[in-house]
Order: C-alpha cells, then sequence, then structure tokens
C-alpha cells in the first residue's frame, strides 16, 4: 500500500536541488568576510551590470579581485558602459550596521547582493572597451531604456514619477513622502515590478488566449518573448528577473512548487546572490505560503458564511503576509482592517494601471492612467495617516513573532504526525513569549532619550508616554531623512515640541523641514525662550531653561541650554555654547549639575572647558558628530579634557544613535 501511495505522490526533482543552493548560497555568506572600514582603494574593475535611471544617473556594479564587488554612482557624461574593463581610484565607502532606531539596514542589503561597499571616484579610466557582443546587449538595452523614457513621455509631475515607479521598477523620481505613505500603508512592494505588475501587465494575452482557445504549449513562446520584452523595457532589475522567471515558469509548469524551484535555479546560475536577497526570501516565502496554507484560510472564511469571492479575495494577502512574518525584521508591518483592505484594494488598482499602462504609452494618451494612479496616491495618503500609532510589527519582540509564526503554520497544516507532536510545545512557547512580551509592555521605561545620528549636526529626541520634544533636527536632508525615519519607528506623527537651540542650519534645518510637513505642533527657537522658563513634559518631568539671558544674533553663543530631569536623572543640553557662555553660566550658579552632557559644539576645542565639567560632572559625555567632517570634530583637547575627568564619551559618529531607558 505504502508503494502504491508512493507512486501517486508528485514527483519534485528540482526541489531539492533548489533548496540545496539556497543554504549553500547562505552558508557561503555566513563565512564571506567584508572590510569593517572604509578605505581609499586603487584598482581594476570589469562593469558586470549597469542600471540607468530616469533621473539622469547609473548604478554601476563593479567587479574587482580585492574588493569583490562593488557600487558605482554616475551620470550619463561619464562615458561607461557595460563590458567595460576600468581603472578606478578613489574612496570605497563600506556601511555597517544602522546608525539610527528604525532606519534601513543599506549595509545589510549591499552585503545580500554580495556588494563590500560604495565607490566614491577619484578617477576612472576605461582601459578596455567592452567585446562586440556584450556592446551589441548594452545598445539593445540602451534602446529599450529611450523606448522606456518615451512611454513615460505622455506623463508629468507626480504621475510621472509613480509611474515610473509602478510600470517601470524606477523610483529615481519619488519623492520621500510618497515613499513614505506606501511604507506606512504595508504597500512597498508595488514601488518595484514584481509578480503583480507582470499580472497586469500579461492580463489581456490570457485572456487572448482564452478567448481564442489556444493550447499552453502553442502559447508559451509567445507569452515568454512577451515577459521578455517586458524584462527589458522595465530594466532587468532584481525583482524583474524574478517577476519574469517566476511568470514564465508558472505558465508553463502544471506543478507550481517545480516552477518555483526551477525559477531559483536560474536565478541562482545568473547570480548566486540573488537568493541572499530580502526580496527574493520574501516573495519565495509569501509565493509558497499561498500555495500551501491559501486553500486551508479559504476553506476557514467559508465556514463563516464568508462570500466565495471575498474569501478569494482576501486569502492571498492573509497567506502572503503570513508566509512574510519571519522576515518582518527586514521592514515593517501594520496590523488594521484598513490595512489589509488597503493592501487589496492598491495591487488591485496597480494590476489594473498595468493593463493600461501599454495602451496609455502607445496612445500618447495617460487619461485612464493617470486616473489610476491618483487614486492609488489618495489611498496610499489616506491609510498612511492612521499608520503611526497603531500596532505594527516592530511592536512585536522575534521570540513572539516566531513562535506565533511556528503555530499558525502548524494549526493550517493538515492533520499529521509533525503537527501532532510539535503543536503542545509551539503553544507553551508562544504563550511564554507572549507573557514575557507583556511584561515588557508593562514595564517600558517612564522616560527615553535618543541621541539621534544626524552626522556634523544636534538632534535629541525626548519621549515620556505619549509626550515628545524634539531637540534639534541636524540639517534639512537629516530632518527628512534620519530625523523622521526615528519618529516612524517610535509611532509619533508629530512632536508636540520642537526646540531648536540656536539658528545654525546644522540644528535648525531639520526642524524646518518636519515643520513644513507637519509634523511639529509648536516650534520654539531661542528667541522665543529665556533662562528662567520651563516646559513641563508631565508631573515628573521637567526641561529647565538655563540660557540666554538676552539673545543677539541667534549664532552659538545664543544657544538654548536646557536642562531636563526626571527625578535624581538629568540630562544637560548645551546646543553650540562656547568657553564665553559656560563661564557665565558658572558665574552666575546655574544648576548645571547633570548625569549625561551632550558636549558643546560637536566637541569644539573651544568647548567644554575643564571647569564647566567639574561643574556640570557628568558621568556620561554624548557627542553629536559627523565621521570625517572639515571641522575637525570633536577636538583632541575635547577629548583629552572629557578623559581626565573621567566621564564616558559616547560619540554618534562611532556607535550611531546613543539611546537611555530611564
Amino acid at each position: 500500500m505504502l508503494h502504491e501511495i508512493l507512486k501517486r505522490r508528485p514527483r519534485r526533482p528540482l526541489l531539492i536541488p533548489a533548496l540545496v543552493l539556497i543554504a549553500a548560497v547562505n552558508l557561503y555568506s555566513l563565512f564571506r568576510t567584508y572590510p569593517s572600514e572604509s578605505l581609499d582603494i586603487s584598482c581594476r574593475a570589469y562593469v558586470r551590470h549597469v542600471e540607468s535611471r530616469l533621473d539622469g544617473t547609473y548604478e554601476l556594479e563593479l567587479k574587482t579581485t580585492e574588493y569583490g564587488r562593488i557600487l558605482y554612482r554616475g551620470t550619463q557624461d561619464d562615458g561607461l558602459s557595460l563590458g567595460d574593463t576600468i581603472s578606478v581610484t578613489g574612496y570605497l565607502k563600506v556601511y555597517g550596521e544602522p546608525s539610527n532606531p528604525g532606519e534601513f539596514d543599506y549595509g545589510g542589503y549591499l552585503h545580500r547582493r554580495g556588494i563590500t561597499g560604495v565607490l566614491y571616484a577619484d578617477s576612472i579610466t576605461v582601459l578596455n572597451e567592452a567585446p562586440l557582443a556584450v556592446k551589441t546587449a548594452a545598445g539593445i538595452q540602451k534602446l529599450f531604456d529611450e523606448v522606456r523614457s518615451a512611454s513615460l513621455s505622455c506623463f508629468d509631475g507626480e504621475d510621472k514619477a509613480l509611474a515610473a515607479a509602478i510600470f517601470t521598477g524606477d523610483t529615481s523620481l519619488v519623492p520621500v513622502d510618497v515613499t513614505r505613505a506606501f511604507k506606512l500603508s504595508n504597500c512597498s512592494h508595488l514601488l518595484a515590478v514584481s509578480g503583480t505588475h507582470f499580472a497586469g501587465f500579461l492580463m489581456i494575452l490570457s485572456e487572448v488566449f482564452s478567448a481564442f482557445k489556444v493550447k499552453r504549449r502553442a502559447a508559451a513562446p509567445v507569452y515568454i518573448i512577451f515577459c521578455i520584452a517586458v524584462g527589458t523595457l522595465t530594466g532587468w532589475s532584481e525583482s524583474v528577473t524574478r517577476a519574469a522567471l517566476m511568470s514564465i515558469v508558472n505558465f508553463m509548469s502544471r506543478d507550481y512548487i517545480s516552477g518555483m524551484s526551477l525559477a531559483t535555479i536560474i536565478l541562482a546560475v545568473k547570480d548566486p546572490y540573488s537568493l541572499m536577497s530580502s526580496g527574493f526570501y520574501m516573495s519565495f516565502a509569501s509565493s509558497l505560503s499561498i500555495r500551501l496554507f491559501g486553500p486551508r484560510i479559504n476553506a476557514l472564511f467559508s465556514k463563516t458564511g464568508m462570500h466565495e469571492s471575498l474569501a478569494e479575495t482576501i486569502t492571498p494577502v492573509i497567506a502572503a503576509t503570513l508566509g512574510m512574518m519571519p522576515f518582518w525584521d527586514r521592514t515593517c508591518c501594520y496590523f488594521s482592517w484598513l490595512h489589509l483592505i488597503t493592501q487589496i484594494s492598491a495591487s488591485l488598482i496597480a494590476t489594473i494601471g498595468c493593463v493600461f499602462f501599454i495602451p496609455c504609452a502607445i496612445t500618447g494618451l495617460p487619461f485612464a492612467c493617470s486616473f489610476v494612479l491618483k487614486l492609488l496616491l489618495s489611498l496610499m495618503n489616506f491609510t498612511s495617516s492612521y499608520s503611526l500609532g497603531g500596532l505594527s510589527s516592530a511592536d512585536l519582540t522575534p521570540s513572539f513573532r516566531y513562535s506565533l509564526f511556528i503555530l499558525i503554520a502548524l494549526l493550517l497544516m493538515p492533520h499529521g504526525m509533525l503537527r501532532h507532536y510539535l503543536i503542545r510545545p509551539s503553544i507553551i512557547s508562544c504563550i511564554i513569549s507572549l507573557v514575557i512580551m507583556i511584561i515588557g509592555i508593562i514595564n517600558a521605561p517612564k522616560l527615553t532619550v535618543v541621541f539621534i545620528d544626524v552626522g556634523q549636526g544636534d538632534s535629541s529626541l525626548i519621549m515620556s508616554g505619549d509626550t515628545s520634544i524634539l531637540i534639534d533636527g541636524g540639517v534639512e536632508e537629516q530632518g527628512q531623512y534620519a530625523v523622521a525615519g526615528v519618529l516612524d519607528y517610535y509611532g509619533i506623527s508629530k512632536v508636540d515640541l520642537a526646540v531648536a537651540t540656536h539658528m545654525d542650519e546644522d540644528h535648525i534645518g531639520g526642524l524646518r523641514y518636519l515643520d513644513t510637513e507637519g509634523r511639529v505642533d509648536t516650534m520654539l527657537t531661542c528667541f522665543d525662550l529665556k533662562a528662567g522658563d520651563i516646559i513641563y513634559v508631565n508631573e515628573d518631568i521637567r526641561l529647565d531653561c538655563l540660557w540666554p539671558y538676552e539673545v543677539t544674533d541667534g549664532g552659538n553663543e545664543d544657544s538654548v541650554v536646557l536642562r531636563l530631569t526626571y527625578g535624581d536623572f538629568s540630562v544637560l543640553y548645551t546646543g553650540d555654547i562656547g568657553f564665553q557662555s559656560e563661564y557665565e553660566l558658572i558665574r552666575i550658579g546655574a544648576p548645571v549639575d547633570s548625569d549625561i552632557l551632550k558636549v558643546g559644539h560637536h566637541g569644539s576645542a573651544y568647548s567644554t572647558s575643564t571647569e564647566f565639567l567639574e561643574a556640570v560632572s557628568p558621568d556620561i559625555s554624548v557627542i553629536s558628530v559627523a565621521q570625517y567632517n572639515r571641522y575637525g570634530h570633536p577636538s583632541p583637547d575635547t577629548i583629552a579634557r572629557l578623559n581626565d575627568y573621567g566621564c564616558d564619551i559616547r560619540r554618534t559618529d562611532l556607535e550611531g544613535a546613543v539611546i537611555y531607558e530611564i
């Protein structure tokens, strides 16, 4: 009988090789080492991949003997082409861990692509031009790039930026606020060409095959050619390659698992590192989850009396979300019925847009696509406005997330030996991790102080309960990226109060940006505060303004000096004051004694005098400063004074954001 069962089981000879390839590539990555620090380089390189963008830039992936793969971003004027052998000299920036909470792990993203770092070139010389065959391929790709650009020429403004992202995978024109809206709506995947997009592009083709009853074998060549044309038009990025291959093998294969296995093997042959990318994992896991758990989820919905068409619409979204649970540490997922409805609606809208795109591009009449894009953006803006403050994957501990995933997967499995023996341990593990997470929530810190890494500037976030105060915001770009990202991470849509200690751009620039974006309730500067003012965070926490008594020009010596106190704990914020203001604070007997000192003026040689250190008597000093800045901060003299005093020195340029929870 067992022999008969085995004979009836579908054979999937490609599944094991695919799994072995995935395991081998990831095992190799564990032992591969990357330089720990950025360095100056001079070497030969081979241009192995070129990705052009609509903003006039391109990204080259270079292959070197000494440093492996490296990235170089340039302009079309550089005259480099696929297949060129070049000599490069410059600075290779190696990215480490994210420097701020919630920041995208760019270093991890590069390493998963097998890339060591990003090249900032001093000189590039072409040694050997590409062979004729490679030149021909590059010429064909350039032609398709021009076709892509022409296909988007009927759009303008915001429509063009969104059309370029959704229909061709080029996000170079997309504003930061639009990217953020898609992220907070759980729809970031729509800004990269994926299986959803290919389903839209190919929908008309599939309908034609069905209408004329074209058999799969006869339709396959047309389907493949169409997929290749769409892939070439959209630039053959990693996500496009993956989506095209998945579409082709799934169309031709009767067995979905075998089709995915074949696509995995082809991807590995093209580029083994593609099996390490987050996109591959999430695409593979979500697709597999839809096939494995979708029928069971759909059956459960049917038992509740839900309409069949509604159940079939919701099921893939829930199954895909379940499949991506192990990878929520690389992204953020928000949980609510609004987000679920948005995901379903947005995917449908994007698919319809893909159906309309080619006819709109051919005719030069963008009205149908423009309507769809405006509808999609309105939906993203609406949903994102309700995201912060709600439950997200960032609120779940890793142990609870993994144990919950295993438990749900077991519950959705058919009854069998595996489920029988693992279900009880899984339930116990899930309960224990839930209890630990709840205890952590109950014992959440009363006060959290984050010294944000904004490079050569200052920014500190103070949080207690539902109240948030931001002191300085770095330059405008840092406010746009670093500070806004930290606020999103902590679920803060709008800070209650922002204080610009003085008017220098590296302090007020980021706050000005956040205020313009509506993310600041009240903003005060050194012209609004004076010594003696008190800001009450709540009944236990306050900020006392110790300086200035009189403002002159809003420069360094006019910096607002604030002392944060909570019980016996205190932090002194000194802006960019120098010896002159420090001396005045000591002379008037200001209560500067504090546990933590935010070192003045980024560690300048003319701040943080020995006398001031003795008056503050800090246990910890925090220096907000950028690596390799042109000012030479922090000064060796200042570091020497801090060391002589004996306090611990924390630096944002060395360790990223400095966080204290009380």
